[in-house]
């Protein structure tokens, strides 16, 4: 289906419309914990979002409150979110809570249940019984929902004032997830202007195991619901488990679009070079979404090579960028070409903004993938402190204009004010410039390091130092600035991963890793701090969650031995 003029409102609508036409079609196969597959008419789903509805609103959950949903993918998270959306309720869909970790999960989870000011909170059997002691307010189970739905008559379809479909958590790898405000003609105006960017076609099949806390898992979601065309959805623990089941249902199901951020490839890629996969079938895949995080040339690469040879085709990996304060995609490239790369002298980037083109065997270059042009139907600039748009080639801040950015954030008028130029635009807070009508992300605004007088992004360092010690792993390096007392300035601290020592040992990759930095960046004076691998902050999003590795940074330094080098975690 074409999203033009006459578009559903709403993914409701447009789910609505789909039962109407083919209430036996199956629309969604949802492959569980269990690795069980259940297929799911058009019926068969429409039925369980009105005993979900029903069952809402017996629990005290009516049109326009707030729902927090702490649910894996799952028949049960379909039902319950497209109940809330049937009812005019207002859901948050944050990450499923571990086992292992309730207490830590629970402050989490209280702080954003209360921002919204939720009238209740649903999770997983196990999870609920645990969390009900820990929050303020009723823990419900996707069980009790349904058993509420007994006592009620008719499914309350409900319109909430202000047409708001969901509140989306922010990433929070700077700090406390905000939570924006998304309304339907958000998400009509994103998933239709995506439609047009990656070529929709009425037999596409999405395939995905993001987990529907993501902005790009849940956007995907409505996107195949407004497009309507069948998804494979597969919780994301049976991705962790096996990433290498996500070809594995592209090839079954002949998927042709499938979103991921830059770690899920290179866990792929690095899988498939040691297991080299047996019988896939990936050319049907013709659209595979790479974003969410920054997006690293060595890793399309490495993918691409791997699955090359299972039909991947050239011009399937698509870098892309979006945020959730634009409801999700700002860029992406034209399909079926392949992605492009820009080399730019790293030392005039941090000295200038400037990003003068260099030569690829450059010791100096920084390698940046672009990420695209602006989806159609909005329009993106790169500015100055002032707000006056840049030229090519001229690092800025990236901004944002069109019927998909949201508002502002729910109940933080502040935060709300902050978020917008006086002449409408939505300032990103990311860094980057434009060439030839391509975008190149640098980095966060908030992270810059200034060194020696220098600006910095902890991409380009970070970038430098994963290039110089051939990094299979990403992220495995965090750059930190500090301020020093004694000098007034601050000081470079690197965080490293220790798996990037296994084979020179740790004092010659910290020497190689200083020596890199002055020649490059002229930076001296460089701490060095090693972590356990795997144990650098990330948001659920596999963002770097930059002000926990500041507190690292801290504890390292409380432990530092004479030599420089922090002790492993």
């Amino acid at each position: 289906m074409s999203l033009g003029a006459d578009a559903p409102a709403s993914v409701v609508d447009a789910f609505l419309e789909s039962v109407r036409r083919n209430p036996y079609r199956v629309v969604a196969r949802v492959v569980e914990r269990s690795r069980r597959e259940h297929a799911l008419t058009a019926g068969e789903l429409n039925r369980m979002m009105g005993i979900a509805a029903l069952g809402l609103a017996a629990r005290g959950v009516g049109c326009g409150d707030r729902v927090v949903l702490a649910l894996p993918a799952s028949r049960d998270f379909l039902a319950l979110y497209l109940g809330a959306l049937y009812a005019g309720a207002i859901p948050l869909v944050v990450a499923e809570p571990k086992a292992d970790r309730l207490a830590h999960y629970a402050g989490h989870l209280r702080g954003l249940a209360g921002a919204a000011g939720a009238a209740a909170v649903v999770a997983g059997e196990e999870a609920a019984d645990g969390l009900g002691p820990l929050l303020d307010r009723p823990v419900l189970t996707a069980a009790a929902v349904r058993a509420g739905a007994r006592a009620a008559a008719a499914p309350p379809r409900g319109r909430n004032e202000g047409a708001i479909a969901h509140l989306q958590a922010t990433s929070g790898s700077t700090g406390t997830p905000r939570l924006a405000v998304v309304r339907h003609a958000n998400v009509a105006a994103n998933v239709a202007a995506i439609g047009r960017a990656v070529g929709h076609r009425e037999d596409d099949v999405l395939v995905t195991w993001l987990p529907p806390s993501h902005d790009m898992g849940l956007i995907g979601l409505s996107y195949a619901l407004h497009h309507d065309i069948p998804v494979v959805l597969s919780d994301t623990a049976n991705f962790v488990a096996n990433p290498l089941s996500w070809p594995e249902l592209l090839s079954r199901h002949r998927g042709t679009l499938s979103p991921a951020p830059n770690l899920a490839f290179q866990m792929c890629a690095r899988l498939a070079r040691l297991r080299p996969p047996q019988g896939l079938d990936l050319s049907a895949w013709r659209v595979a979404l790479c974003g969410a995080e920054p997006v690293h040339e060595s890793t399309l690469r490495q993918f691409q090579d791997a699955f090359a040879g299972s039909g991947l085709a050239e011009g399937t990996l698509l870098p892309v960028y979006g945020l959730a304060e634009a409801t999700l995609a700002v860029t992406l490239p034209e399909t079926g070409r392949p992605f492009a790369v820009d080399r730019v002298d790293a030392d005039l980037v941090a000295s200038g903004g400037v990003a003068e083109p260099r030569g690829e065997g450059d010791a100096r270059a920084l390698a940046l993938v672009c990420v695209g042009r602006p989806v159609e139907g909005h329009a993106l600039r790169v500015a100055d402190a002032d707000g006056t748009p840049l030229p090519d080639r001229r690092v800025g801040e990236i901004e944002f204009a069109g019927p998909s950015v949201v508002e502002g954030y729910w109940n933080a008028p502040e935060e709300t004010a902050a978020l917008r130029r006086p002449d409408g635009w939505l300032r990103t807070g990311d860094l980057g410039y434009l060439a030839e009508g391509g975008l190149y992300v640098t980095g966060r605004r908030k992270d810059l390091l200034i060194l020696n007088g220098r600006n910095y992004t902890p991409n380009q360092i970070e970038t430098l130092v994963e290039t110089v010690t051939r990094s299979a792993v990403t992220p495995a390096a965090v750059a930190v600035g500090r301020h020093d007392a004694h000098s007034r300035t601050e000081t470079l601290h690197l965080l490293l991963d220790t798996r990037l020592a296994a084979e020179d040992g740790e004092r010659a990759v910290a020497q190689r890793v200083r020596e890199a930095l002055e020649e490059v960046f002229a930076i001296g004076g460089v701490s060095v701090h090693w972590v356990a691998g795997g144990r650098i902050p990330r948001t659920p999003s596999g963002k770097v969650q930059r002000y926990l590795c500041r507190d690292l940074v801290e504890e390292a330094l409380a432990e530092e031995r004479p030599d420089g080098n922090a002790g492993r975690e």
